[in-house]
């Protein structure tokens, strides 16, 4: 391989051959070896084919000397005359020569006609000269192996230093090759996208991501102007900051822009754009770091309209706290001194003054209905109502609540039945909650129904873990675009035109209540027949230990002795309202503090059996003062009922978590009052006489 010969001479060619043959037939380790030996023969055999032709000029003109290589497969001449390795003299010689571990001859030959005087001649003549030419051309060989011998040892140090370069070349060939694939497989599998342009903005390289934010491939890339890939309203800032940046005027710059994918769509990303320089300092390329931020804005955005959300709704559940108190204040004395008015046996009312207090006490309780359901309605939206699901008696709910409407039904001769199946006698449900619902159900069923109707309560085992409830009424009945405005907070479906009465949420908070226990309502209806609703809520698995609190309250032993109760309140009318209230209990002696500081006093000077405590006074919250007297050890036994106006759920949580034995709303219910007083007073031992 890069053997060359430039000789025309046929002997001169295959000479050639059989020296490049007899180099690569050796027994030399590498190809550089083989190359360095080639190169010493050829010079050996150039050398040695001079000094030849030199002692040919200083012997007789008619002796003849040939060198040739005595290779079985074929004599080859190395050096003589052209033709000299075949020719057969009568007079000649030959003497062996080894060489680079070949075996070479060296022949002297003579025709005899062309010797001077041969026949007197001996032929120790010619060997003389062609011992003395063998001799001349050995000493040549030895001096020219000698030269080969010192090429050959310079040209294995040089190549052993090749090795070692080359070596280590490819050391960090392969170092440089795997730094590479690292940096390619970073940024080929980065989750953020990486561009190459020139100054200009025209892309020269991207990464996957990069492509996979465009739409687009990086071929297609490379052939679009920046203009395709930026919203025009960020275009001529990008290419300000670009300008600054080839500049130098800033090192780098981030921004939030508008990208435009492959369908136009508009991609938000942060990008963080560096400039790349050349060896000689000059603005190069530029780099830029693109990151899709379009879900991460949105996020951002739910965030906002969430916490706007919740301030409007922390808003307007204050708002509806505040307008609850000050409604609730009023409500208490209206409905208070009626129902002290219907109960008071020292002065009766006459025949014509119950009607009217009656009204009154229709009217007041219906307002408080609404004010309570639109409670509960920001309550549920706003997630504060909690729920005390346990195992309840169907047929003890739907007999406690039947009986709630069962007086207006009696009114207009409308018959309520009952079909409960045994199979479907225990729920899942907060026992409040179920009989509000069922409250709700069983009301607009007796509301909406005609004279002389009928409202039949059924329950069924609907599946293996659920009980269906129908309430089914003989009114008259809705349409199909009724049905679909039925779940409408406010939406009384035209009814608001009637005389009857009714806030519109009712069902609306009934539906709500029914999902967070795990259950459902639904509505099936004719018009002019009548109108289904269907309440769905899990089965209990053990109805064997059911609590019920349903039951109208007992009325309890009122012969404990003489008691002391503090109400802390600064309204009058309510302090009033509350006198009126205890007076149905000769054995209740009530006195009365207006401030927190005054109650505080009071209880120090003189320990009450009970207190009764508004949350709202001049000086000091209620409940502060509540929590003071839970943490003093001499008035911490005594028991303490809120009788506030604030209904707000964490209001009652606070006040029950503070030590508080009950929280009562008002308007407060007279006969429930009593039933809890009486509950706390009777199981105390009298102190004094």
């Amino acid at each position: 391989a890069g053997f060359h010969v430039a000789t025309q001479d046929p002997d001169d060619r295959r000479m050639a051959i059989a020296i490049y043959q007899a180099v690569y037939d050796s027994e030399l380790d590498s190809v550089a070896e083989r190359r360095a030996a080639l190169r010493g023969v050829v010079f050996v055999t150039l050398q040695m084919d001079a000094r030849l032709s030199g002692v040919a000029g200083k012997v007789p003109a008619y002796l003849r000397l040939c060198v040739v290589d005595s290779d079985p497969l074929g004599r080859h001449r190395l050096a003589g005359g052209p033709g000299c390795e075949s020719e057969r003299a009568g007079l000649g010689h030959e003497h062996p020569l080894v060489f680079a571990g070949r075996q070479w001859e060296l022949r002297g030959s003579a025709d005899p006609d062309q010797v001077p005087d041969g026949a007197g001649r001996s032929t120790w003549t010619i060997a003389s000269v062609g011992l003395l030419s063998a001799a001349m051309l050995g000493a040549s060989l030895l001096i020219t192996t000698g030269r080969t011998r010192r090429i050959e040892s310079a040209v294995r140090e040089r190549t052993a230093a090749l090795r070692a370069e080359v070596a280590e070349r490819h050391v960090a060939e392969s170092a440089l090759r795997a730094s590479e694939q690292r940096f390619r497989n970073i940024i080929d599998n980065v989750p953020i996208g990486v561009v190459y342009t020139d100054l200009a903005g025209r892309v020269i390289q991207a990464n996957p991501r990069y492509c996979e934010l465009t739409g687009y491939d990086e071929g297609e890339l490379t052939r679009l102007s920046p203009e395709a890939l930026t919203h025009p309203e960020d275009l001529a800032n990008d290419q300000l900051l670009t300008a600054q940046l080839v500049a130098g005027e800033i090192p780098m710059y981030r921004r939030h822009k508008r990208c435009l994918n492959r369908t136009g769509d508009v991609v938000w990303v942060r990008s963080t754009v560096s400039l790349l320089r050349d060896p000689n300092n000059q603005p190069w390329r530029i780099v830029g770091v693109v990151e899709d931020i379009t879900e991460h804005l949105r996020l951002e955005e739910a965030e906002r309209a969430r916490e706007a959300a919740e301030l409007s709704n922390r808003a307007k559940s204050d708002f509806l706290s505040r307008m609850s108190h000050e409604l609730r204040t009023p409500l208490n004395a209206m409905l208070g001194f009626a129902q002290l008015l219907e109960i008071d046996r020292r002065h009766p009312l006459t025949a014509g003054q119950r009607p009217w207090v009656a009204q009154i006490q229709q009217a007041g309780w219906h307002l408080l209905e609404m004010i309570n359901d639109v409670l509960d309605l920001s309550r549920i939206d706003s997630g504060n109502l909690r729920l005390q699901t346990g195992t309840l008696d169907l047929g003890e709910v739907v007999q406690a609540t039947t009986a709630l409407v069962a007086s207006d039904a009696a009114k207009r001769g409308i018959r309520i039945s009952q079909e409960l199946a045994p199979e479907a006698s225990a729920i899942l449900g907060d026992a409040t909650r179920v009989k509000q619902i069922l409250t709700n159900l069983l009301s607009n069923a007796v509301k909406y129904n005609i004279d002389d109707g009928r409202v039949h309560v059924a329950s069924r085992l609907a599946a293996t873990d659920i009980v269906e409830v129908s309430v089914t009424d003989t009114g008259m009945g809705m349409t199909a675009e009724q049905m679909e405005e039925l779940f409408r907070p406010f939406n009384r479906l035209g009814r608001e035109r009637t005389a009857l009465q009714g806030t519109g949420i009712g069902l609306v908070i009934s539906r709500r209540l029914a999902e967070l226990m795990g259950g459902s309502i639904r509505v099936k209806s004719v018009p002019g027949e009548g109108s289904s609703f269907i309440l769905r809520l899990p089965k209990a698995i053990d109805p064997d230990t059911i609590p019920s609190s349903l039951d109208d309250f007992a009325a309890l032993a009122t012969d404990y002795h003489r008691r002391i109760v503090l109400y802390v309140e600064d309204n009058e009318t309510n302090v009033e309202v509350m006198r009126g209230i205890l007076a149905q209990r000769v054995q209740v002696q009530m006195e009365v503090a207006t401030t927190g500081l005054g109650g505080l006093a009071s209880v120090r000077e003189r320990p009450p059996h009970l207190i009764l405590l508004d949350m709202h006074l001049p000086d000091m919250n209620g409940l502060d003062l509540l929590r003071h007297l839970k943490a003093d050890p001499a008035t911490s036994s005594i028991p303490i009922i809120v009788v506030s106006a604030d209904a707000t759920a964490q209001q009652v949580d606070a006040a029950l978590d503070a030590g508080a034995v009950r929280y009562l709303t008002k308007p407060v219910g007279v006969n429930e009052l009593l039933a809890t007083v009486d509950d706390l007073l009777d199981q105390m031992d009298t102190g004094f006489s």
